[in-house]
């Protein structure tokens, strides 16, 4: 292939050339031929279904072409009226490019890394970093990010303005905000903004669900609330505010959690975290104990008002009161994970209450078990956690969950 590449007349851009788009295919789907420090030659051979794929005089007078303009050398054979195999120099490429009317790889790849660099050095969060990372990981794989290939810069834009975020705020309010549309985040980006903080944020557990990961990103369908009776006194605005007058339970919203101040004054000697509503409602007050109605994973907000509380308690407990925590829910996957997600992020003392072998197994026994997913049962065998271990194990043994309402038979 010694013959100089000509020069590409106006006329012979983007015009559909299947040779040389089979050879920009070959060449960006090599692990490094795409490589700028790459050369030599490479070639593929022509099979029938590349001549049904065009015509086959047409292919031929194609190759003719692209050989007369030296982008391309062929092994031609029965006199000219069969193709062996088409070869191609590397140093030819951006030629060929050019040719066939398309962006080369390196300046894609180029592109993307510029975009995500601007997105990345604006990041604030480890967890948005980490993300960013595995992007320009791709990019130097030679991968464009599908990410960008999909939503363009949407995505990271949605990305940049969750990083920041120090407040709930409520779904539509947030994409009308900064995506210009109320529904512009439900329908094009919930999903992906979910499956990214599945695997990257610090505060979200595999058992989460859509709405609760979405929430420990400060985003939300409604208010943050925070259901509660028993013994606990706040501060707002200089008052001190007994619950305990509210003896049926009480509800503390988004605005009163952020605002509320945890008083140093406090009777509280036992806590109590409940996964499940109607456990919860039948619970009644006792004096000296907090009930707490988790919904599963308790949102940020609620979080770093009862982390306010652990303080205070823990304050209280260093000067010698004995205050107990415990956390009853389901004996499944998701209860366990409940569990552990309260005793790491919350309330480090908290022990399992109603959460053991033998309630297990008696439930069981009353036929109040039902199939465990296969799925959970996978997740829950490679998991750990000291304090539950040998209900986990029977459930591992069983293949059997209890809900928790059991519990009120």
């Amino acid at each position: 292939m010694g013959r100089k590449v000509k020069s590409i007349r106006e006329e012979d851009r983007q015009s559909g050339f299947y040779l040389l788009d089979k050879v920009i295919d070959k060449f960006e789907n090599s692990a490094n031929d795409w490589r700028e420090e790459a050369d030599g030659n490479r070639s593929f051979k022509i099979q029938q279904s590349d001549y049904d794929a065009v015509g086959k005089s047409e292919l031929l007078e194609e190759a003719r072409k692209l050989e007369q303009m030296g982008l391309i050398r062929v092994a031609w054979f029965c006199g000219g009226s069969e193709m062996e195999k088409v070869t191609y120099r590397l140093r030819d490429m951006a030629e060929i490019y050019r040719a066939a009317g398309r962006e080369s790889k390196r300046s894609r790849l180029a592109r993307a890394r510029e975009c995500a660099g601007r997105y990345e050095r604006q990041a604030v969060t480890p967890w948005l970093k980490a993300y960013y990372g595995d992007v320009f990981r791709d990019i130097d794989r030679g991968t464009y990010p599908g990410d960008l290939e999909k939503y363009g810069e949407l995505l990271f834009r949605c990305l940049d303005r969750l990083d920041k975020l120090e407040e709930p705020v409520f779904m539509r309010v947030f994409s009308s905000k900064y995506l210009n549309g109320s529904k512009v985040f439900e329908r094009m980006l919930k999903s992906r903004v979910v499956s990214i903080g599945r695997k990257y944020h610090p505060m979200v557990d595999e058992a989460m669900g859509e709405h609760e990961i979405l929430s420990q990103m400060y985003v939300e369908n409604y208010a943050q609330e925070l259901e509660l009776k028993g013994e606990l006194r706040i501060v707002l605005g200089g008052k001190v505010i007994d619950l305990s007058v509210f003896p049926y339970g009480t509800v503390l919203n988004s605005e009163t959690l952020k605002h509320g101040i945890i008083d140093p004054v406090q009777r509280i000697r036992r806590v109590i975290t409940v996964e499940n509503k109607a456990n919860y409602m039948s619970m009644p007050f006792e004096e000296g104990t907090l009930i707490l109605f988790c919904h599963g994973f308790f949102s940020p907000r609620e979080r770093e008002f009862l982390a306010g509380l652990e303080r205070v308690l823990e304050g209280l407990r260093q000067a010698g009161a004995e205050i107990e925590y415990g956390h009853t829910g389901d004996l499944d996957y998701g209860g366990v994970r409940i569990f552990r997600y309260i005793r790491t992020k919350i309330f480090p003392l908290v022990r399992p209450l109603f959460m053991d072998a033998a309630r297990y197994d008696k439930y069981l026994e009353l036929g109040y078990g039902t199939d465990m997913e296969a799925s959970a049962w996978e997740k829950m065998k490679g998991m750990e956690e000291p304090l539950l271990q040998p209900l986990m194990e029977r459930i591992l043994q069983e293949k059997k969950v209890v809900e928790q309402e059991c519990f009120l038979f």
